[in-house]
């Protein structure tokens, strides 16, 4: 365990935010705290973080058990030299959201794949920076945070868009903003008469579930819209005693929670981590939702796990789950135009 643990600012959100490791000497330091050395080569260290940053919270750095690739948290968020090996059909924009062609991103601040709900992207910044992100190109860069004439810009979007009857918040994460911040958001789309469902996709409550504050907590269930919390809970180390009092305390303010998880190689791809995975969610609450299809990002070869496989550990575990318990297995199309799902014949 690092030696932050013991600090009495470790239940603080902005303390977990504010101390995350961003450099190889603090991962260095930390590392050398647990007895590992295992330490990625300082050239490959900055050539993989100049394209694609690390970061890790202190608390999702404490869920480790090994220090190397074997290990599902760290497999997930130090830097790996396997990034540097990029294949010729992997794509710096793997779900086209930049794509021209389909005209999607009329806003710096907006996405509209589907017709009745849009993306609104308020923040590029992250708790913590996973190595399989498909807007790896993008998450870390100050300059592709919204500002408030961007912001300005997509709530008239969406009012001038009466078809429009959800809003997600995504990002980067939008758990990353303050309190005061997410709730002018949110009063902002609060007013729009035609929208019906907000929902926040957030990796908080994994990574530094102390964001779950009772705060933000009545914020968000004073609202008279439905706002439902959509986690990325990957593996079942990630569920700990802390997670699951967090979630219960917004469980129990009335806001509801969906998991998004994507099949990652070396860290889910087992029937027993998956089944343990989606039980456990279903015990603190939270419904699985989706099982992505891990996109074609650059340098992700490594993580990835081929949909024939994924179908077969599905197959595996569909008689030991109930149906809520079972999440739709997607993909998402590279050209931009949205998800598609994966054959459900267990075949």
């Amino acid at each position: 365990m690092i030696s932050h643990y013991h600090n009495p600012r470790w239940e603080d959100w902005t303390w977990q935010h504010a101390h995350s490791c961003k450099d190889l000497v603090t991962l260095g330091k930390w590392l050398k705290n647990v007895g590992s050395n295992n330490l990625i080569p300082t050239d490959q260290f900055n050539e993989i973080t100049s394209n694609y940053r690390m970061g890790i919270t202190p608390y999702y750095f404490g869920l480790m058990t090994r220090y190397d690739n074997t290990d599902p948290i760290y497999r997930q968020i130090v830097p790996s030299p396997e990034e540097l090996n990029v294949l010729p059909e992997e794509l710096v924009d793997p779900i086209g959201d930049e794509n021209p062609a389909r005209g999607s991103r009329p806003l710096k601040a907006l996405i509209h794949r589907y017709s009745n709900r849009v993306l609104l992207i308020p923040t590029a910044q992250c708790a913590v920076y996973c190595r399989f992100c498909f807007r790896k190109r993008l998450v870390g860069d100050t300059a592709h945070n919204a500002r408030e004439e961007d912001l300005q810009a997509a709530y008239a979007y969406i009012r001038s868009h009466p078809e429009i009857e959800e809003v997600i918040l995504t990002g980067g994460d939008p758990l990353t903003l303050g309190d005061q911040a997410l709730h002018t958001i949110l009063e902002k789309l609060e007013s729009i008469d035609h929208l019906r469902v907000i929902r926040i996709h957030t990796r908080l409550p994994v990574v530094n579930p102390f964001r779950l504050t009772t705060e933000l907590g009545r914020i968000i269930s004073s609202l008279q819209k439905p706002v439902w919390v959509s986690a990325h809970f990957n593996h079942p180390q990630e569920i700990t005693p802390i997670t699951r009092k967090q979630i219960s305390k917004w469980v129990s303010m009335g806001i509801p929670f969906l998991n998004q998880s994507v099949l990652l190689r070396g860290v889910n791809d087992s029937s027993t981590v998956l089944k343990e995975l989606f039980l456990s969610l279903i015990e603190i609450k939270v419904k699985p939702y989706y099982l992505h299809q891990a996109d074609m990002v650059q340098g992700t070869s490594h993580l990835r796990v081929s949909p024939k496989r994924g179908l077969q550990i599905l197959k595996e575990i569909q008689g030991d789950l109930p149906g809520y318990a079972i999440p739709h297995y997607v993909q998402d199309r590279s050209d931009g135009s949205g998800k598609i799902p994966l054959q459900n014949k267990w075949t």
